[in-house]
C-alpha cells in the first residue's frame, strides 16, 4: 500500500518532482562527463606512447631499460618467436626490433634519428603502421623505408627520395645505409614521430652488425589492461641476461604521470561530489519546507510518524532511481560522441601537449564501467539523503506543522 501511494506521490506535485529529478540527473550527467574526460586523456596518452609505439611489454636484455644502447641485445629466432605465443596465450602480438641510433640525412638537410628494423608483418599485427600510412606503402623487403611523417617534413623528403643513414652499430660497428623512401607514416607520438623511421629486418641485421641479435621483442596482449599483472606472472620464465618489463617499468616517466593523475582524479572527484551532494541535500530540504503542513494534517488523522517517514522515503527513493536513469541515458550519446569526435586543442595548451609528446586532442573513454560507477554512486547520495526526511518527520510536532 505504502509502495504504491509513494508512486502516485512522485508525481503528484510535477514541478517539484521535475526539479529534483534534474538536479539528480544533472549530477550524473556531470560526474559521467567529468570521469569520462580524465580517464579518455589519461588513456589516450597510455595509448600514444605505449600502444602506438613501444608495446605494453617487451622481452630484452636486463640491462637495457637503464641503458637503452645497441650492445645490450638478444638473441632472437623464428622459433622462438612461435614458442613465445604458442607458451603464453595472453601475448595477442610480438614484434623483435634493431633499434638503433644515427643520423639521416636527404639532401641538405640532416637530422638525428632513431632507427628501427621490423620483420614487417610482425610490426604490422603489433602497431598497425600500414593503416598510419599517409603516402606509399609499408616495408616489403631491404633498401626501403619508412619515415614518420614529422621527420619527412624536417627532412624535406617524399616519395622515393634517397637518404642516407650513419650510426654506430653493434660492438664498434659503423652502419651506413643508403635507403628509398616507399611510405611516410603518422605515428600517434608527436617525439616518436619526429625521429624515427622503419627498415626491414635483414637490412637493419647487416647494416647494425646484429645477425641473430635484437634490441627487444615488443609485445600487446589480449586485455592490455591487464599488462603489469600479465607480466609479473611471466617474470619467472626469463633467465639470465634476458627479462620481461612492463610498460611501467620501461617508461616510468609516464607511469608517474598516470600515478599523479590517479591522485589529482580523487581530489577533483572528491570535490565534485561535495559540490553535488549539495545540490542533491538543497531539494531534500525544499520538499520538506513545501510539505511539512501536509505532513502535520497525515499525523494529526492519525497516521504515525514512521510510516510518514517511511513514505517519504519511498517517493525520494523512486524519485532518486529515475533521476539516475534519465541522467545514464543522458550521458552516455554524450560521452560517446565526444569519444568519436573529441575536442581539439588550440592555441598555447595545444603546443604545451605538443612539447610533452601528446596529440593536443581531448578524447573521452567509453569504458562502460564509468557510467555504472557514477549512476551508482550518485544513487547512493540521494538514497543516503533521503534517510534525512525520516529524522526530520520523527521531530516535527503535529500541531506546529499545521500551523506553519
Amino acid at each position: 500500500m505504502l509502495i504504491k501511494l509513494a508512486w502516485r506521490n512522485v508525481f503528484r506535485n510535477k514541478r517539484r518532482t521535475f526539479i529534483t529529478l534534474m538536479m539528480i540527473q544533472f549530477a550524473v550527467v556531470l560526474a559521467t562527463f567529468l570521469s569520462a574526460l580524465r580517464f579518455g586523456i589519461m588513456d589516450s596518452q597510455i595509448e600514444n606512447v605505449v600502444g602506438g609505439f613501444k608495446g605494453y611489454a617487451s622481452i630484452c636484455d636486463t640491462g637495457y631499460v637503464n641503458e637503452p644502447i645497441i650492445d645490450r641485445a638478444i638473441s632472437y629466432t623464428e622459433a622462438k618467436g612461435k614458442l613465445l605465443i604458442e607458451k603464453h596465450k595472453e601475448i595477442e602480438a610480438y614484434s623483435p626490433r634493431i633499434i638503433g641510433g644515427g643520423s639521416m640525412s636527404c639532401g641538405d638537410k640532416f637530422k638525428v634519428i632513431q632507427v628501427v628494423g621490423v620483420y614487417p608483418d610482425l610490426e604490422d599485427s603489433l602497431t598497425h603502421l600500414s593503416q598510419r600510412l599517409t603516402k606509399g606503402r609499408f616495408l616489403e623487403g631491404p633498401g626501403e623505408v619508412v619515415l614518420g611523417s614529422a621527420l619527412a617534413e624536417r627532412l624535406k623528403a617524399d616519395l622515393d627520395s634517397v637518404v642516407y643513414v650513419t650510426g654506430a652499430g653493434y660492438h664498434g660497428n659503423s652502419a651506413n645505409l643508403m635507403l628509398k623512401v616507399v611510405g611516410i607514416v603518422k605515428l600517434p607520438n608527436i617525439q616518436e614521430n619526429k625521429r624515427t623511421c622503419f627498415v626491414e629486418m635483414s637490412e637493419a641485421s647487416e647494416g647494425f652488425a646484429m645477425e641473430g641479435l635484437v634490441s627487444g621483442i615488443a609485445l600487446s596482449f589480449k586485455d592490455n589492461s591487464e599488462a603489469t599483472e600479465i607480466v609479473k606472472g611471466m617474470k619467472s620464465d626469463f633467465k639470465g641476461n634476458e627479462g620481461i618489463y612492463s610498460w611501467d617499468e620501461i617508461d616510468e616517466p609516464l607511469y608517474m604521470l598516470v600515478v599523479v593523475n590517479d591522485a589529482a582524479n580523487v581530489i577533483v572527484t572528491g570535490m565534485l561530489y561535495f559540490i553535488i551532494s549539495f545540490g542533491l541535500f538543497g531539494t531534500i530540504l525544499m520538499m520538506l519546507s513545501e510539505r511539512k503542513k501536509e505532513f502535520g494534517v497525515l499525523m494529526s488523522i492519525g497516521m504515525s510518524k514512521n510510516r510518514l517517514g517511511f513514505l517519504v522515503f519511498l517517493e525520494n527513493v523512486f524519485m532518486a532511481i529515475l533521476g539516475t536513469i534519465i541522467g545514464f541515458l543522458v550521458a552516455l550519446p554524450l560521452v560517446y560522441y565526444f569519444h568519436y569526435f573529441p575536442i581539439t586543442l588550440k592555441g598555447a595548451e595545444a603546443e604545451g601537449m605538443i612539447k610533452n609528446g601528446f596529440e593536443p586532442v581531448l578524447r573521452m573513454s567509453v569504458d562502460i564501467g564509468i557510467f555504472v560507477w557514477q549512476a551508482a554512486i550518485v544513487l547512493l547520495m540521494s538514497i543516503l539523503f533521503s534517510l534525512y526526511p525520516i529524522l526530520k518527520i520523527h521531530s516535527m510536532n503535529e500541531h506546529k506543522a499545521m500551523r506553519s
